[in-house]
Formats: structure tokens, sequence, C-alpha cells
């Protein structure tokens, strides 16, 4: 993934001013998200999508930051790896946006036998 997918996927939001069914943003300003696994989940089981961290849910996906970029990352990782059965593949991408540290993750759709 590429800083300019996940920009191109901020400036989406924010034009239409909803999330998409492929494209949801999860607050981390203040620790891991509860229902992160829910979103992988789902996304995982169906054609795959983008999680960016460090957007507010409200206020027209305004930048927030996140709590701690390197422990969100860890969190996630785990959650994907450890916690789902099959493992999730994801692509993550840490980056600075508007001044501020977000983390936007690619969640792959799983194979289906």
């Amino acid at each position: 993934m590429e800083k300019n997918e996940v920009i191109d996927a901020i400036r989406l939001l924010r034009k239409y001013n909803t999330e998409t069914n492929r494209i949801e943003v999860k607050s981390a300003l203040l620790g891991f998200p509860k229902k992160c696994y829910d979103t992988i989940s789902s996304f995982s089981n169906k054609y795959g999508g983008i999680i960016i961290f460090g957007l507010s849910e409200d206020e027209n996906f305004k930048t927030e930051g996140v709590y701690d970029i390197n422990d969100l990352q860890k969190q996630i990782t785990s959650l994907c790896s450890d916690a789902m059965v099959p493992r999730v593949r994801t692509d993550i991408l840490p980056l600075e946006f508007e001044g501020k540290n977000i983390l936007a993750v690619k969640i792959e759709e799983l194979r289906q036998n």
C-alpha cells in the first residue's frame, strides 16, 4: 500500500462525509479501538478493505493522531496473526498526515477454498 492510496481514501471519505464498504476509520487517540476484531473479520470475509486509525469518526474525519503508533501496530499484528483463524494478511503503513501520526491497515480478502 502506498501513501497516495491512503490520502486518496481520506479525500474520498471527506468528500462524501461517510465511510464506505471498503474504507473505515477508527479513532485511536486514547488507546486501541475495541471493535477492531469485527471490522477486520468483516473485511477479510468480504472483499478486503482499508482501516485508517487516527481519524475522528465524527467531525468529517478530522485528523486526531494515534495514542502510540508502535503499540498500535503491534496490537494489530498480534490480533491478525494470533487471535484470528485463519490468519488475516495485512499491509500496514504508518505515516504522518496533517502533522499527526496515523496508521493505515489494508486487509486482504481471505481465499475461499
